[in-house]
């Protein structure tokens, strides 16, 4: 052996000592050194090409008989292994049960991604001299523990984070194998790719191989976990132990673990799979997972957590996000007292009363039932109602003949659909029923699909199973009178949910809008569409479900509040808020959260259609909860539906809110101008598409990212700006435009933010290095000009979306909200250079005959200081989250020439022209880096590191809004990580004194305006 570590050594170092030498000159004689140090454990096959195989694992792999011994990660002598163990490489490296990270001097062990043991060095080396070391009395202790890091392991999981990790990476893996089988034609599985094609042709018709082998992966993987968490014999278990613990009552569920367990199943992924039913082994997971968890749910929590360490991102993308118990249990005590008292049904959801035809009449449906939170929340309900009242004897029989006949639910994930089955099993048998004599009413189905195709492609058992879901999941679509449907939606804005049908069926929501943007096609609406059409189909029954709570006062969605107003006879809306986008507070200040883990507000939605003859339009009841978490919880835990204390709207057209609204002032409010009235133009703003390359702090970084899209490949351009290609934004088009107009007078400065300029490069050509630049806007802030900045819509609790800019102004300058920019140029210039005023003659001649001659600057001013009077703001403000502004006719001359000088003083601060934003009142006081690492406001103190801050900053600027942002505070922010210029710094402090000095002035402006505004 010491032989072996010599000649490695010395064939190494002579290498080394060339500076061209890479990590890959090293390979062959690790190889050899390898294959020496296992000779002894008839190691067969050492693979170190892995772009020969499917990439994004580690560079040698070490099988004995095909099953892999050891995972070895490579770097060049040299590099930091100390970094590489921080990278998320290594954090993607958890899946691999042995592995070792080398530099190959060096070696460290990894078992499921933690520490193993002590790094060994067999050589030290001098990166300058390019000469190694060697410490032959590293080498024999090297070798052993290599070797002994191959045998068998059992090394307890210490907490359910790390299980998580190493089954996301397990996930991982599998998904990356899964990918390369179908992808590469010499390497295809016909077992999964005839998987695959039935799932793609009898349940998800746009299935893609990515998305396949995602659902193949989180199914594999979390189903085995789910049964290993209900395995009884803790010593064992094995891909065919969970085979056995899939419940009778799904055959598809069977057939996918038939699958997994049988001869057939793909021996690259077989070994991948046992190491990971090998980790389960030595894990005793509900000891774990409980104790990680608390005893709310802990199978389902976890499941996040998984998808967290498996993929951040598609747990977002779709909207899975656990019901927390309080939620669901409100929701179901509700569904089951209005039964009761609403439809004559004494025993609500327990009812076992039948139609006509033979049909059980309290169907209840969840067409979105992830892991089956709602329905085991009903079957408990329902069980307690029977013991309750000494009938638990017949439970079992009650189960058979008149529960499960009526609980249906419908899932298009794979992983939850499993999760959902066995747990529901689970509940089922917990309460003593375990004899399944028909399947549980899950099916893996797409709910907003109508008739999904029925055609007999495979005979195979796990297609054969999939035709039968989708047959069984139509039935239910079709034929089955839904009375019940309740639920926790999906909340996706990107839906892609956009079949035929669910489109036709949406239409009635977006009649007669004649809006530019409607924004009806979030999969949550979709889904309340979805459940309004059973009950239209059914006449009679109850909706309930918690959604994202946008659809209850948007304006876009006021066909839809009236086509369920149509539909329904009551609608109770609790709305929970937690809206953090709106920045939504308690009405006493404090703080407001939101019950799930997302930034937008959610509410409780339960309409109820009592009679089959419906007239009129429905009544609404609205509540609210604002507040922490915890207290919004409390007030589900404690009441229904019943106790609530419910508030009816008088809503009215067009928009029939479903919260309540003031609009008491609407009569003097109508009698103002209106700004659409009042410009002759209204644009919006510049979409960049892509900020990160089109918007620059300072002229000189944006030059440099010209010269690199005019010299750079499109590759390598994607690359190193980490860009992507769009309908709107395209790299190769954007360089294109660039190639084409090279012109220094191009370069101009862009309002990204209030008080934040920046630089772009505007060409005018839509879809080229801006996206949308809107050519005919800002064609007229080429030249000396203002720009009004202004939305049609508040969407935050700020109403101060009003501002003013010379340069041109981001489409998100107001709100990263939608596109809600609108701007009116004070000018209008002409092809000749000549310019007119953007007011409509009518409307001038209007305030002229109170004020007399007056200018266009005069309007301007005036409208500007209109709008920032806290009396005007605060009594208009239900107008001003629906519309564009309209503001008053001046009340006498002197009063409109008082409100002139104010709003040309506000005019001068927001441009930072006036004298007064260079009388600093902040101070600088510590020299340092000037660079913004960690912001703290404290004691009028804003630290941007640890040593160096802005002193005497009142909390007024520090807090100020202006649109949704806090430009005090958004400002540095936005600059995190960044050095600050000596112009930075100044500009900082104008910034501070342009706030303050904006709310001396608001003051001064609400004495000229409250009597009469």
């Amino acid at each position: 052996m010491q032989n072996l570590f010599e000649n490695y050594n010395r064939a190494i170092a002579s290498k080394f000592a060339h500076k061209e030498t890479s990590e890959m000159g090293y390979r062959a004689d690790f190889e050899k050194l390898l294959e020496g140090i296992f000779s002894t454990l008839n190691i067969k096959r050492i693979d170190h090409d892995p772009k020969s195989q499917q990439g994004n694992k580690p560079d040698f792999i070490l099988y004995n008989h095909d099953v892999p011994l050891l995972y070895i990660e490579a770097k060049d002598i040299g590099v930091s292994l100390d970094k590489v163990e921080k990278s998320e490489q290594m954090a993607r490296y958890f899946g691999y049960a042995n592995l070792v990270l080398t530099d190959y001097v060096e070696f460290r062990f990894y078992r499921n991604g933690v520490r193993y043991a002590e790094p060994i060095r067999i050589a030290e080396y001098d990166i300058n001299k390019r000469m190694l070391t060697p410490l032959p009395q590293n080498y024999a202790h090297a070798a052993k523990t290599l070797l002994d890091f191959t045998e068998s392991h059992k090394e307890p999981i210490k907490s359910g984070e790390h299980l998580a990790r190493i089954m996301g990476g397990k996930a991982q893996r599998i998904r990356d194998n899964v990918k390369h089988f179908l992808a590469t034609e010499s390497e295809k599985n016909t077992e999964i790719l005839r998987v695959y094609e039935a799932i793609k042709q009898l349940l998800v018709h746009d299935l893609t191989l990515d998305s396949f082998a995602d659902m193949y992966a989180q199914t594999l993987v979390y189903g085995l976990f789910v049964a290993r968490y209900y395995d009884d014999t803790p010593d064992t278990f094995s891909r065919q132990e969970a085979r056995d613990l899939v419940p009778a009552s799904n055959p598809f569920l069977q057939h996918f673990f038939d699958h997994i367990a049988g001869p057939n199943f793909d021996k690259r992924l077989s070994y991948i799979v046992d190491e990971l039913c090998t980790v389960f082994q030595h894990a005793n997971t509900k000891a774990l997972i409980e104790d990680y968890m608390g005893d709310a749910d802990p199978v389902i929590h976890f499941y996040e957590d998984f998808l967290k360490e498996y993929d951040p991102g598609l747990r977002k993308k779709m909207g899975a996000y656990y019901t927390p118990l309080p939620i669901v249990r409100f929701i179901v005590r509700s569904v089951d007292h209005i039964l009761q008292k609403e439809f004559n049904l004494p025993n609500g959801l327990a009812d076992t009363s039948k139609l006509p035809d033979g049909k059980h009449r309290v169907q209840i449906l969840d067409p979105a039932v992830g892991t089956g939170t709602f329905i085991s929340a009903t079957i408990r309900s329902i069980y307690e109602r029977l013991e309750k009242q000494g009938q638990k004897g017949r439970w079992p029989a009650y189960v058979h003949n008149d529960l499960l006949p009526r609980l249906h639910g419908f899932e298009l994930m794979m992983a939850p659909y499993t999760i959902a089955h066995l747990k529901l099993s689970l509940a089922f048998k917990q309460t003593g029923f375990w004899k399944f004599h028909r399947r549980l009413g899950i099916y893996l189905t797409n709910s907003l699909e109508q008739d999904g195709a029925q055609q007999d492609m495979l005979s195979f058992g796990l297609a054969s199973s999939i035709a039968e879901e989708a047959k069984e999941a139509d039935k239910i679509k079709n034929e089955t009178p839904i009375m019940v449907v309740i639920g926790n939606p999906p909340y996706s804005v990107s839906s892609s949910n956009k079949g035929e049908w669910i489109q036709n069926l949406i239409k009635v929501y977006k009649e007669g809008l004649g809006e530019k943007k409607i924004n009806l096609d979030d999969d949550y609406i979709k889904f309340l569409r979805y459940a309004e059409h059973f009950i239209e189909k059914n006449k009679t029954g109850i909706v309930a479900m918690i959604t994202n709570n946008s659809f209850i006062d948007g304006i876009t969605h006021r066909q839809m509040r009236k086509h369920l107003l149509e539909t329904f006879d009551e609608i109770y809306i609790l709305d929970l808020h937690g809206n953090t986008k709106k920045k939504e507070k308690a009405p006493d200040g404090g703080k407001d959260e939101n019950v799930f883990d997302i930034q937008q507000g959610v509410s409780i939605s339960i309409l109820v259609r009592k009679t089959e003859e419906k007239k009129g339009l429905g009544k609404v009841y609205h509540a609210e909860k604002f507040g922490l978490r915890e207290e919004k919880f409390k007030l589900l835990s404690a009441n229904d539906v019943e106790s609530i204390r419910w508030k009816k709207l008088d809503y009215s057209e067009p928009y029939n809110f479903f919260v309540p609204k003031d609009f008491g002032a609407a009569k003097k409010y109508d009698s103002f101008v209106h700004l659409e009235n009042l410009f002759q133009t209204i644009t919006s703003g510049i979409k960049n598409e892509r900020d990160q390359v089109c918007v620059a702090f300072t002229e000189s970084d944006l030059e440099q990212r010209i010269v690199d899209f005019t010299q750079m490949s499109v590759e390598s351009l994607k690359q190193k700006y980490d860009l992507h290609d769009s309908r709107d934004w395209k790299v190769s088009n954007a360089k294109q435009d660039l190639l084409k107009h090279d012109d220094k007078k191009l370069y101009r400065k862009t309002m990204y933010r209030p008080l934040d300029e920046r630089w772009t490069y505007y060409t005018g050509t839509s879809r080229g290095f801006i996206g949308t630049p809107n050519p005919k806007g800002m064609a007229h802030m080429m030249k000396e000009n203002l720009l009004f900045v202004f939305t049609r819509l508040n969407r935050q609790a700020s109403t101060s979306y009003f501002f003013i800019t010379k340069y041109f102004a981001d489409i998100h300058m107001l709100d990263t909200a939608g596109d809600s920019l609108n701007s009116a140029p004070l000018y209008l210039y002409s092809d000749d250079g000549t310019r007119s005023p953007n007011l409509k003659p009518e409307i001038v001649a209007e305030i002229e005959k109170v004020t007399g001659k007056t200018t266009p600057e005069d309007i301007f001013d005036y409208i500007y200081a209109v709008l920032h009077s806290p009396t005007y703001r605060e009594k208009y403000k239900e107008f001003l989250k629906i519309d564009f502004p309209r503001v008053p006719y001046p009340k006498d001359a002197r009063s409109f020439k008082a409100l002139v000088a104010l709003g040309s003083e506000l005019r001068g601060l927001h441009l930072l022209e006036s004298p007064k934003v260079n009388q600093f009142i902040t101070t600088y006081p510590m020299a340092g880096s000037d660079t913004v690492e960690k912001l703290t406001y404290k004691d009028g103190k804003v630290f941007i590191n640890k040593e160096q801050y802005f002193g005497s900053v009142p909390p007024v600027a520090w807090n100020f809004y202006i649109g949704g942002y806090q430009p005090a505070q958004k400002w540095l922010k936005d600059r995190k990580d960044r050095t600050l210029s000596n112009e930075d710094i100044e500009h900082y402090q104008k910034i501070i004194v342009a706030l303050t000095e904006t709310d001396r002035i608001m003051k001064e402006v609400d004495g000229e305006t409250k009597d009469w505004v």
